[in-house]
């Protein structure tokens, strides 16, 4: 079982002054590999993660689909598409199995028209989004596939609070857009160094501090972002320039 911390969001909010948000949250669990929201589609609720990681998507016309953001206990999911009416245009996916406080888009978007702290906090939320989609960018595009698993890896222990991880080969592939193959030999060299165990679909984290040491400085800027529990331990190494 994924540690459960309050949520980040919901924490800048009084109970009392934003009753009009907090009576209509409702328990919403799921296990990895449920589909919150398809692409295309409208958005029908917003979730609060307490515990496990939600995966946003951009899917492609074939079918392929990359992460473009993780979203935790740091953050919240759906909250644009629910207040403007427009259809989704990424997936949400359960990455790591997700207790969560989940909210009717109707009731999400009358909240945010009568409360000062519900918009601040949506647009706290959205900058934090923001940077972690240009960070990630950055990373796709200057970054070692090894250092953008090892960052993933450290992103998904981060929000599980525990060192074994259910994942599987294929979908990490998809997360990091690598090919599979990739992503064996990666974890085969990480798994020879001592840093990770990886058995079919269960990765545990045995260093953490030898995988801060080989991630990309992205796992240190976006991890300033959250709460203490999610500071790391070392600082990364500096990527030398190609």
């Amino acid at each position: 079982m994924n540690k459960v911390r309050p949520n980040s969001l919901l924490s800048m909010l009084d109970r009392t002054e934003d009753a009009v948000l907090f009576d209509e949250l409702r328990d919403f669990s799921a296990d990895r590999h449920h589909v919150l929201q398809r692409a295309g589609e409208p958005t029908e609720f917003v979730y609060f993660p307490f515990s496990g990681m939600i995966s946003v998507l951009t899917v492609m016309s074939d079918g392929e689909a990359v992460e473009t953001a993780s979203i935790g206990y740091d953050n919240g999911a759906g909250f644009n598409t629910a207040l403007s009416g427009r259809n989704a245009n990424a997936q949400l996916i359960v990455q790591l199995a997700m207790q969560s406080k989940r909210i009717s888009s109707e009731h999400f978007k009358k909240a945010y028209e009568r409360s000062t702290g519900v918009r601040h906090m949506v647009h706290v939320g959205n900058e934090m989004l923001v940077e972690q989609t240009q960070q990630s960018a950055a990373c796709h595009a200057l970054h070692e596939a090894e250092q953008r698993l090892a960052r993933w890896l450290l992103q998904a222990h981060d929000f599980a609070g525990e060192d074994v991880l259910d994942l599987t080969q294929d979908f990490v592939s998809e997360m990091i857009g690598v090919r599979r193959t990739t992503v064996s030999l990666i974890a085969t060299s990480l798994q020879t160094e001592g840093l990770i165990k990886y058995r079919r679909g269960h990765v545990t984290i045995v260093d953490r501090q030898g995988l801060e040491r080989r991630c990309c400085e992205c796992y240190a800027l976006l991890a300033r972002n959250r709460t203490p529990d999610a500071q790391p331990a070392l600082k990364p190494l500096a990527v030398p320039p190609r």
